[in-house]
């Protein structure tokens, strides 16, 4: 795993906001610790049971410290994408990471379903215009046409390979004729899918590890898995549709 983005890290809170008056001493020893505990996790945060495994303190005493960390805005409690029933605390100083957060692609722990429609949609029309095009030529042509565009190439690719998932882009290597003329030979390009060739609508449509920020880290019996992951059981149940 990557290490803390601390060019996301704002402001640290003073230390002197720290509520002290009243505190016998065991008790900020053990908000101290918790404290320090969650800052050294950065932008990946930590979950409440691993606060009291790790400092040893009685889940009780955990939550009342928590409660009086978040009450002086020295910690927030944040929405992980991949377990959405844990409690997962950061020093206020961080934004959780992508990880954490699902990117781009989410909003309050959700797929963003509007921003992804339309992203898939402008990647299309830039396929359609040049009949076949790189990675590239979609993001510069993306570009050239909104010079605010607001994504990366990596987040380009990744809504390209959605597009390939449920068979609506044809992702293969250019032969440099017909089509592929403005694409070298051998070079890796897209191509919209014949429509003869398409997929009924709405059967693979939201399939959300398209757009997924760990896709690459997801394997069959792995830490991040189709076993494990909230989304893609909703998409199995249908509520994507």
């Amino acid at each position: 795993m990557s290490g803390p983005d601390l060019s996301r890290k704002r402001p640290r809170p003073d230390a002197s906001s720290r509520p002290t008056t009243g505190a016998p001493a065991p008790a900020l020893a053990e908000r101290d610790k918790i404290l320090e505990l969650i800052r050294s996790r950065a932008n990946r945060g930590i979950w409440s049971a691993d606060i009291k495994r790790e400092t040893n303190i009685p889940q009780t005493i955990v939550q009342k410290q928590i409660k009086i960390l978040l009450g002086n805005k020295l910690i927030k409690e944040v929405t992980d994408i991949r377990y959405k029933s844990r409690k997962v605390y950061m020093a206020a100083e961080f934004e959780p990471s992508d990880e954490i957060s699902g990117g781009t692609w989410f909003s309050g722990g959700s797929l963003n379903k509007e921003v992804i429609s339309d992203v898939r949609k402008r990647c299309k029309q830039q396929i359609m215009m040049l009949k076949a095009a790189t990675s590239d030529m979609i993001y510069k042509g993306m570009k050239k046409s909104d010079p605010n565009l607001m994504y990366t190439m990596q987040q380009i690719g990744d809504i390209l390979q959605s597009l390939v998932i449920d068979k609506e882009v044809d992702e293969i290597k250019s032969t440099g004729k017909g089509d592929f003329a403005n694409v070298p030979a051998g070079k890796v390009c897209y191509r919209i899918v014949q429509s003869s060739r398409r997929t009924q609508v709405g059967a693979l449509a939201s399939i959300p590890c398209g757009v997924c920020p760990r896709l690459r880290d997801c394997t069959p019996h792995g830490e991040i898995s189709p076993r494990n992951c909230e989304y893609y059981k909703q998409w199995l149940g249908g509520e994507y549709f």
